[in-house]
């Protein structure tokens, strides 16, 4: 009788330890998806009505790839990225551009050229200037940004309000990370 008790001790012992084994693991699962959430990138979708179909999905940027962001004026700068002219050239494409942190989507922007960002004054934009992706001699010159769209044309527009205050929280979460890493300016 006593070496069963021993046994069943033993047992109860080990299911214990086995039990606060797990929890530790589970504590260092969250710590790294919580640092997981932090990091930012972008996917291009292409919407499946596309006139054009070229890829359905492209990768385009991670928190590495911003140098800076200006939340005055939306323009992003990039480290040396280049982009598929078909994301901002070809609107028979229709490419979504879908903003991450971690697992979360934060919020999406229509991908459109300078020229065509005035067709889409009621959505968020990504939006890349005159000299675009395809200048292959001097990328520098490019420029992007991340906007309402076409500015100062149509401010009072009611559904443009209730995109820019359902995008709000996630708008500043991106914000937030990125003044993390040092990556704003203009403040």
């Amino acid at each position: 009788m006593k070496k069963n008790k021993v046994i069943w001790t033993g047992l109860m012992l080990l299911l214990a330890v086995i039990c606060i084994s797990c929890d530790n693991s589970d504590d260092i699962v969250s710590t790294r998806n919580s640092s997981a959430v932090q990091k930012l990138y972008a996917v291009a979708r292409q919407s499946p009505d596309a006139i054009l179909q070229y890829k359905a999905e492209m990768p385009l940027f991670t928190l590495d790839d911003i140098r800076s962001y200006n939340p005055e004026t939306g323009k992003m700068a990039f480290n040396s990225v280049k982009f598929d002219t078909h994301l901002f050239y070809d609107s028979s494409c229709k490419y979504r551009v879908y903003f991450y942190a971690g697992n979360d989507l934060l919020f999406d922007a229509l991908a459109v050229s300078w020229f065509s960002s005035a067709a889409y004054w009621d959505q968020l934009t990504f939006q890349c200037d005159f000299y675009g992706p395809s200048d292959e001699t001097d990328a520098s010159k490019s420029h992007y940004y991340l906007r309402y769209g076409y500015p100062g044309i149509i401010d009072g527009d009611e559904s443009l309000k209730q995109l820019m205050l359902k995008n709000a929280p996630a708008i500043d979460r991106f914000i937030s990370i990125l003044r993390s890493e040092g990556k704003i300016i203009g403040d």
